[in-house]
């Protein structure tokens, strides 16, 4: 855990397993961190998912939490569960790519919420593939040209290929961005508000 964290304070990014899939993180707070995470992935114009570690440190990116977004919260967090929220000015428009909302979740990952505590930071999230290739489940499927932009590399074996539930709040409706493991769960619990 010390070398991730030295990695990210220092602005790098490194790959490590989340809940969902292997990820690329970076702190969420660094303005060259992101653009990096953009290059690496050779991504376009598509925002990145926040990780928060708890609450208080939600509560320092977005404008509010809605009564319906804390009940989520309470239900589903730390888990594959991400909610969109309207973002404040502490979050960078680069993450976004000029929303003014933002995704987030609180990852069910024990090492990834304890860098974050660390730190006091929330950290960046997004599969560690170049946009449009495959989602990757081990370290040696990794493409050699996005390796050369990473610090780090934890490796935890294979994993399985699960997608974060997506969702966002509407008129007190849930709507679902993404139909991950979650949303039928979420259906079923919340069968009023969908």
């Amino acid at each position: 855990m010390k070398k991730i964290i030295e990695e990210i304070e220092k602005g790098n990014l490194v790959i490590m397993p989340t809940d969902t899939v292997y990820g690329i993180m970076a702190d969420a707070t660094n303005e060259d961190a992101i653009k990096k995470v953009f290059i690496a992935k050779k991504r376009e114009k598509k925002p990145l998912i926040l990780l928060v570690s708890n609450i208080e440190m939600l509560k320092k990116y977005v404008i509010e939490i809605s009564d319906l977004q804390k009940e989520l919260i309470e239900k589903y967090w730390p888990n594959t569960l991400s909610i969109i929220f309207d973002k404040n000015d502490n979050l960078s428009d680069t993450l976004t790519c000029g929303n003014k909302t933002v995704a987030i979740r609180m990852p069910n990952n024990k090492l990834l919420l304890e860098i974050m505590n660390k730190i006091n930071k929330p950290l960046i999230s997004t599969s560690a593939n170049i946009s449009s290739k495959d989602v990757i489940t081990k370290v040696d499927l990794l493409e050699e040209e996005l390796k050369r932009h990473i610090s780090y590399i934890l490796d935890d074996g294979e994993k399985t290929n699960i997608s974060s539930t997506i969702v966002k709040i509407e008129n007190n409706k849930i709507i679902f961005l993404r139909e991950g493991i979650l949303a039928d769960k979420i259906k079923k619990d919340f069968k009023d508000y969908v």
